[in-house]
């Protein structure tokens, strides 16, 4: 994690820094990342670097801290506000993702790095680093107003939130194709809506 001296910089120059280690972590994988790329892009000397953190594994750590506390705070306060609504929860995750993840650099980076999270088993600083992704929604289980939903396990839930998951995936992928922010929102919303309410009305014939 970023020593005392890191975090006193100014807020310019630690985003410099950030910038160009999430560039490079984005151009290679982890292990050939190097630590003079990084230091030249940014500006700084080589010795300032081990002032900062110790290591390019440790700055790689305290990226992906900071992105995972931001997505649990995210997810939290969307369960504080809506009262645990599991459809507002991933309607969050969905704009989130939209609005901080995707629309900007940090898109490719994100997406290395989880891909390659999700594919190293044996690496013993990549199985270190798997503790820094945001937490499942399953983990908020007690957390979700369950009253109006037909769930009466946990084994359920799991299984309504990965269609919900699945839906807002997608989503999210398909914005690219939509002229309209406007639009691909308004589109996944009625796909939640059909998710929620069903498309088959009261007293129709499904025979």
């Amino acid at each position: 994690m970023p020593t005392d001296t890191f975090n006193k910089l100014p807020e310019e120059k630690k985003s410099k820094i950030v910038f160009s280690a999430k560039k490079e972590f984005t151009r290679v994988s982890l292990k050939e990342a190097s630590i003079k790329n990084i230091v030249e892009d940014a500006g700084i000397a080589r010795g300032s670097f081990y002032q900062y953190f110790e290591s390019k594994e440790d700055l790689l750590q305290y990226l992906l801290k900071e992105h995972s506390e931001e997505m649990n705070r995210n997810l939290e306060d969307t369960l504080k506000k809506t009262n645990g609504d599991i459809f507002e929860v991933f309607i969050s995750i969905y704009d989130y993702m939209i609005n901080e993840c995707i629309n900007n650099e940090e898109e490719d980076f994100f997406k290395k790095i989880f891909e390659e999270l999700k594919t190293s088993q044996d690496d013993i600083f990549v199985i270190d680093l798997k503790k820094y992704k945001p937490k499942k929604i399953e983990e908020y289980y007690d957390k979700i107003d369950k009253t109006n939903l037909k769930i009466d396990n946990i084994e359920e839930f799991k299984l309504l939130t990965r269609m919900l998951h699945a839906v807002t995936k997608k989503a999210v992928v398909s914005n690219f194709k939509y002229e309209s922010k406007q639009k691909a929102r308004e589109d996944y919303l009625k796909q939640l809506e059909y998710i929620k309410y069903g498309v088959v009305k009261k007293g129709g014939n499904n025979a």
